[in-house]
């Protein structure tokens, strides 16, 4: 895996394991596969309801494989209801304790939640300061909440932000925004869960074909080569393997244009559904 830098110098590998919703056994199958394969990055949250889980995976896969925490980039996330409580100093101490940690990677605001993310983030800020997270910034912003962020007097610029973003969604609004003000960018769904109109593309296969890769590489590839690091997750071990042999070929600028082309704006997520007021 390679690394992106980040607008403070921190370095973030340019792929992530993604581990939302997994219990202890498959998850650890997962990490060991993942990081067999290369992967040094994982992405958890505390709304998943695992995130205790995730830390006590990396605490045991660290000791079997005798790999070191500071090679492991950990990104975790504070949720709405944290958010409503206000307590952001006393969260940031329960995902320490959960993920079995002095500090995280990356620490991110899970949604602009109305009322309350600019005043999150200012406690963010103060977090940040402390050296408990060595980055912070939010997922699943649009345009327009990344303005009123900016425009709220922050001290701390966003580091990273994380949004759905894959060849059906290639949301040129907020990556133009981000590339602007030097904001790196990880991309959830990326690889759109594989639906049928990624399958049975005929631009996609043509690609994939060409360069004797699966769709699914020719999409992580477009995502590298865009400097955008796909959080990726999967259920199936033997995949993590698949997900990192993308590093020995490139696609040309047609070609990364051709599969953006296929953006429709789809999108999985209803931000009502999860951000009431969004």
């Amino acid at each position: 895996m390679k690394t992106i830098k980040l607008s403070n110098g921190v370095e973030m590998p340019n792929m992530v394991m993604a581990t939302n919703w997994m219990e202890y056994t498959q998850l650890k199958n997962i990490m060991v596969a993942g990081f067999s394969a290369g992967f040094r990055a994982i992405d958890t949250a505390r709304d998943y309801g695992n995130e205790a889980t995730v830390g006590k995976v990396i605490q045991d896969v660290i000791h079997e494989t005798g790999l070191k925490r500071d090679e492991i980039f950990i990104t975790t996330k504070i949720g709405n209801g944290q958010q409503r409580t206000g307590n952001i100093a006393h969260e940031i101490e329960i995902s320490l304790n959960n993920l079995r940690t002095d500090y995280i990677d990356l620490w991110l605001m899970h949604w602009p939640y109305p009322d309350y993310f600019i005043d999150t983030w200012h406690k963010m800020e103060e977090v940040y300061k402390s050296g408990k997270v060595k980055a912070i910034g939010m997922a699943n912003c649009n345009v327009r909440y990344l303005e009123k962020l900016y425009q709220a007097g922050i001290t701390i610029p966003l580091h990273c932000v994380q949004f759905e973003l894959h060849p059906m969604r290639t949301a040129e609004d907020i990556v133009s925004w981000c590339q602007k003000h030097d904001i790196a960018i990880q991309a959830y769904s990326p690889l759109c869960r594989m639906i049928e109109p990624i399958k049975k593309s005929s631009i996609l296969q043509a690609i994939a074909n060409r360069h004797s890769k699966t769709i699914g590489q020719i999409i992580l590839r477009w995502h590298i080569q865009q400097r955008t690091v796909p959080v990726i997750k999967t259920t199936n071990p033997n995949r993590m393997i698949e997900n990192s042999n993308v590093f020995d070929f490139n696609l040309s600028a047609d070609e990364l244009k051709q599969i953006s082309s296929l953006n429709q704006n789809y999108k999985f997520h209803l931000e009502s559904v999860c951000c009431p007021g969004y």
